[in-house]
């Protein structure tokens, strides 16, 4: 035969291959979100995958108010996925010659709370977008107000939104506008992203993607959220979807500069990563990495996962508490590493084996507990385990592995009760939330 026949006879089968594995693909994610939104109570979900660096597929589900389906163009608060679209503008803005990593932020912004603290010298954007800054999540997990240095910047990890408000503050002294103009002006109008930015008056409410709880009640919060550099940015599964595609391109091909950004800055457990704005999982099949980063807030939980080598990604936006399961499905019928990347990702660094522990003990630790924002978390009995619910907290049953301490199975979550009225709720080795019995 013919070598130029049979190579466009081996490419024919290849692409019809690949449209029908496609087709195969979306008619499972058509067939089975609905089943995993009514499992999970969440009103509404929406996907989006890449190949070969195209969009080729956008899916809303659900309902956004009674009788009325989600449209493709549904607007979701992302809520910590703004980080990397924080990232992204900033990266631009070094790429530029506008702005450098490694100055000290204090030449532009002092919190008053660390004005004349040492390490205010150390505080650079690089520490901020690989989470190296030393601040808390937020200064309210200090037990008050006030913003203080928990290590050194540069020396450990430590996940913070205080860390990108910085950054915001630092940018917005320099520049003399505010973040979402910066946002605007070098990153979505360049992308053809329309449908992204902050809360205003203008927003189409009527395509929100309102909040909901994990038995898909809704909440009552408000729809009007500040600019924020680590969250609540407003977008749609295609401009989200259009950010991954460019960043997966300067991954490729962005010199220097984004080097840096899929350059593991520190290391947080074996085949993870913190890169600049974007978490790395790196030791998948044939040498490849993926950027990954999610979102969770009250009544909002997101997941997008792109894979520059192949230049294939997934997106994934939902409404509900209970919304990183149906993400967590999504990513791995999506992708063919996606159950390797998020077994990367919450795979504990440490073993955890069940026991059993006395009834009456279980027992002393049901009862309801605040958050520090007045929000609430309920602890039940399950069994020989306890299943948590609450505001902002997805619903999960978490298994004891001694007299004090839980696990929750598949994830790097962990629950301890350090005395009869306290509840510390540990991620990926870091404490993110204390709450007191109510």
């Amino acid at each position: 035969m013919n070598t130029t026949i049979a190579s466009f006879i081996a490419l024919s089968l290849f692409i019809h291959s690949a449209f029908a594995q496609t087709d195969t693909v979306q008619a499972n994610l058509i067939k089975d979100i609905p089943a995993w939104m009514a499992e999970y109570h969440v009103p509404c979900a929406g996907v989006g995958i890449i190949e070969n660096g195209k969009i080729t597929w956008v899916k809303n589900f659900g309902e956004l108010q009674a009788g009325r389906p989600a449209p493709n163009n549904t607007l979701f608060n992302i809520a910590s996925q703004t980080k990397p679209v924080t990232a992204m503008l900033t990266l631009k803005l070094v790429e530029l010659g506008k702005w450098n990593l490694d100055e000290p932020l204090e030449h532009y912004w002092i919190d008053p709370d660390i004005a004349g603290d040492p390490y205010l010298t150390k505080l650079t954007t690089r520490f901020v977008l690989s989470h190296q800054t030393g601040f808390p999540n937020w200064r309210s997990d200090n037990g008050g107000t006030k913003l203080k240095f928990k290590f050194e910047p540069g020396t450990a990890s430590g996940y913070s939104g205080e860390g990108f408000e910085y950054l915001r503050r630092a940018l917005e002294a320099k520049f003399k506008v505010s973040l979402a103009v910066l946002m605007d002006t070098y990153l979505f109008k360049p992308l053809g992203m329309k449908d992204t930015y902050y809360w205003s008056e203008n927003l189409d409410t009527a395509r929100f993607a309102m909040w909901h709880d994990g038995q898909g009640k809704r909440y009552g919060a408000s729809i009007q959220t500040p600019v924020n550099a680590a969250d609540d940015l407003i977008t749609t599964i295609e401009d989200y979807s259009k950010l991954g595609i460019y960043a997966m391109q300067l991954a490729n091909e962005g010199g220097p500069v984004y080097a840096e950004m899929i350059k593991i800055q520190r290391r947080t457990k074996p085949g993870n990563g913190s890169g600049l704005g974007w978490g790395l999982v790196d030791g998948l099949p044939d040498s490849a990495y993926a950027l990954q980063h999610g979102g969770s807030d009250i009544g909002v939980r997101t997941m997008a996962v792109f894979l520059p080598r192949s230049k294939n990604g997934v997106v994934v936006m939902t409404n509900g508490d209970n919304g990183a399961f149906i993400c967590d499905r999504v990513v791995k019928r999506a992708l063919p590493e996606g159950a390797q990347v998020l077994e990367t990702m919450n795979k504990s660094a440490t073993s955890h084996v069940r026991i059993a522990i006395a009834d009456q003990l279980l027992k002393s630790y049901t009862g309801t507990y605040a958050q520090s924002n007045g929000k609430l978390v309920n602890v039940a009995q399950d069994g020989n385990a306890l299943k948590i619910s609450g505001d902002g907290v997805p619903t999960v049953t978490v298994l004891p592995e001694s007299a004090n301490k839980f696990f929750m199975e598949g994830y790097d979550v962990q629950l301890q009760f350090p005395d009869a009225n306290s509840l510390v709720v540990i991620e990926s080795g870091k404490q993110v939330l204390k709450v007191t019995r109510k």
